[in-house]
C-alpha cells in the first residue's frame, strides 16, 4: 500500500463522520430559529434554545474515556454505536412535525447534541493520533467541510424541501444519510487507522494520560496559556454575527426558501470552499502565518454585514456578503483546529483536545447569546461592528504562539 492511499482514506473517513454529526446541528441552528422566528420568538428567546447543544460545552466532563487503555483498542466500534444511535435519533424527528411536539423536537435535538458531541471526542482523539503533522491541514479541512455539509444537508434540506416534499420525508432522508456516511466511515477507516495508530500501540507504560487536574494546571501554566486564549478567542467576534444573519433576513420578510436558498445553501458551498482553502493556506503558509490570514480574513469579511443591515438586506447583496462571510470563516476554523491539533498531546489527546473545541464553543455560545441580547436592546448594527473589533483581537497573540503550542504539546512536569 503506498504512503498516499492511507492519507486519503482517512480523510475520507473523517470527512464521512462530520457530515453526519452535521445533520442534526443543521436542524438546531438553520430550521429551527427560522420557524421559531416565523412564530414570533424573539432573539433572545432563539438564543437560549442553543443550550440544547449544552452537551458540546459538558463533553469534556467525559473527553478522558478516549484516552482510557480499555476503549482506545475499540474506537472504531464505539463510533459506529454512537452514529447508529444517532441515526435512530434524526429518524425520530420525523415521528411528529415540529408545529405539533416543539418539546419533542427540543429533546431530541438534545439527545442527538449529546450523541454527536461524545462521538466528536473519539473521532478528534482518533484524528489527533493518526494524523501526521503534514496530513492536518487536509484532515481539518474534512473535519470543517464535513461538518459543514452535513448542516448544508440537515439545515437546507428541510429550508428548501420540507414544502415540496413533507417535513417527515425529509427527515428520514437525512437520516439515510447519517446511515450511510456511519457505514462508509467505518469501512475507510479500516484501511487507514492501523498504519497511523501503530505507533500508539507501542506506547510504554510511562505515557499514560494525565490527571484532569494536572492537564488542567498544564493549559494554564504562562507559557502554555496563549494556546487556550486563542482556542476562547479566535471565533468569538465572527459567530457573534453571524448567529443573527437568518433572523435579521427573517425581519426584512424573506421566505424560509430565500433563507434556505442564499443563507444556507450559497453560505455553507462558500464555508465549503473556505475550509478547502484553509487547508491549502495551512500547508503551504506554516501555521502561524496562516492563523494571521485567517484573522485578517475574518475580520474582513464582516464588514460588509455592517452594510446588509443598513440597506435593509436586499437579496443580491446581502446574498453575496453572507458567501463572504462563510467563507472567511470556513478558512478560521480550519486553520485554528489544525493548529489546536500541534498545541495537543497525543498521550492526552481526547481529553486535552476536547478541552481546547470545547473553550472555543463555550465563548462561541456565549458571543451569540450576548449578540442576541444587544441586537434587542442597542439594534443589530451596532453587534455587527462590535463583532468586526472583536475578530481582530486574536492577532495579539501571535507573536507568542510558537512557543505556546510547543510547550501546550510538551508533557508537563508534575
Amino acid at each position: 500500500m503506498s504512503a498516499r492511499s492511507p492519507r486519503w482514506s482517512l480523510v475520507a473517513a473523517l470527512a464521512f463522520l462530520y457530515v453526519a454529526q452535521g445533520i442534526p446541528f443543521g436542524f438546531a441552528t438553520e430550521y429551527l430559529p427560522v420557524v421559531l422566528r416565523e412564530q414570533g420568538y424573539s432573539y433572545g428567546a432563539i438564543a437560549a434554545l442553543g443550550w440544547l447543544q449544552l452537551p458540546w460545552q459538558l463533553k469534556v466532563l467525559w473527553a478522558k474515556a478516549a484516552d482510557a487503555p480499555r476503549f482506545r483498542g475499540h474506537t472504531r466500534r464505539i463510533i459506529l454505536g454512537l452514529q447508529l444511535g444517532l441515526t435512530a435519533t434524526v429518524a425520530a424527528f420525523a415521528l411528529r412535525p415540529l408545529h405539533a411536539a416543539p418539546v419533542v423536537w427540543f429533546a431530541l435535538t438534545a439527545l442527538a447534541a449529546l450523541l454527536a458531541a461524545t462521538q466528536d471526542v473519539f473521532v478528534d482523539a482518533f484524528a489527533v493520533r493518526v494524523l501526521a503533522p503534514a496530513e492536518r491541514g487536509y484532515g481539518n479541512t474534512a473535519q470543517v467541510a464535513g461538518y459543514r455539509l452535513g448542516m448544508l444537508i440537515g439545515g437546507a434540506a428541510l429550508l428548501l424541501f420540507v414544502g415540496r416534499l413533507g417535513e417527515r420525508a425529509t427527515l428520514l432522508a437525512c437520516a439515510a444519510i447519517v446511515l450511510a456516511a456511519s457505514v462508509g466511515a467505518f469501512v475507510e477507516s479500516r484501511a487507514a487507522a492501523p498504519a497511523r495508530a501503530e505507533p500508539e500501540v507501542r506506547a510504554t507504560p510511562a505515557e499514560r494520560p494525565a490527571s484532569v487536574r494536572a492537564l488542567v494546571r498544564h493549559m494554564l501554566a504562562p507559557r502554555a496559556r496563549p494556546v487556550l486564549v486563542m482556542a476562547m478567542t479566535f471565533k468569538l467576534g465572527i459567530h457573534m454575527t453571524a448567529s443573527l444573519l437568518k433572523l435579521v433576513a427573517s425581519d426584512f420578510g424573506w421566505t424560509k426558501e430565500r433563507i434556505g436558498l442564499a443563507i444556507v445553501t450559497f453560505g455553507t458551498a462558500a464555508a465549503l470552499a473556505g475550509a478547502a482553502a484553509g487547508g491549502v493556506l495551512y500547508k503551504r503558509l506554516g501555521e502561524r502565518r496562516a492563523l494571521g490570514f485567517a484573522i485578517a480574513a475574518q475580520t474582513l469579511v464582516v464588514a460588509p454585514l455592517v452594510a446588509v443591515e443598513r440597506l435593509h438586506a436586499p437579496y443580491g447583496f446581502t446574498t453575496v456578503a453572507i458567501a463572504i462571510e462563510h467563507f472567511g470563516s470556513g478558512l478560521g476554523t480550519t486553520v485554528l483546529f489544525a493548529a489546536l491539533m500541534t498545541a495537543t498531546r497525543p498521550r492526552d489527546a481526547g481529553l486535552h483536545y476536547t478541552m481546547l473545541t470545547s473553550a472555543n464553543a463555550i465563548t462561541i455560545g456565549l458571543g451569540s447569546y450576548v449578540g442576541s441580547f444587544l441586537a434587542d436592546r442597542a439594534g443589530v448594527f451596532v453587534v455587527f461592528v462590535l463583532g468586526a473589533v472583536l475578530c481582530a483581537a486574536p492577532a495579539l497573540l501571535l507573536r507568542r504562539w510558537d512557543a505556546a503550542a510547543s510547550a501546550s504539546r510538551a508533557d508537563a512536569a508534575g
